[in-house]
């Protein structure tokens, strides 16, 4: 224990540690925001839409909770007749990620859901 202590002082001390933390902590807590116009419908075979929020804040709770049960999650920020909606979504890890897989994982876990087809992304 005293070891592991004394080799995470030498790390800090020597000017690095702290901003390394520092930048895992910060790439850790923050969630990508796209834009529906950033997402080209030929990019992705499927989204799945969880929930859409009018409040940030309630996207990201949402998000990150997706987040640490695996889920490929994204927030998509749209703009609706003068009102701003952020819309909690998940998106294939690679372009042969089953749609199957992870709508079971999603009912299993009590989460409504909508299946949005290329075009309607």
């Amino acid at each position: 224990m005293i070891l592991l202590i004394g080799a995470a002082l030498s790390f800090l001390l020597q000017g690095q540690g702290l901003g390394s933390i520092q930048q895992f902590i910060s790439k850790k807590n923050s969630v990508v925001i796209e834009k529906s116009e950033d997402i080209k419908p030929t990019e992705l075979i499927w989204i799945i839409q969880i929930a859409a929020f009018e409040n940030y804040q309630e996207a990201e709770i949402l998000s990150k909770e997706l987040e640490r049960k695996s889920f490929n999650v994204f927030i998509s920020q749209k703009d609706i007749a003068s009102k701003t909606l952020y819309r909690v979504r998940i998106k294939p890890k690679s372009m042969d990620d089953p749609i199957e897989k992870i709508v079971k994982r999603l009912e299993r876990n009590n989460y409504s859901h909508q299946i949005l087809p290329p075009g309607q992304q």
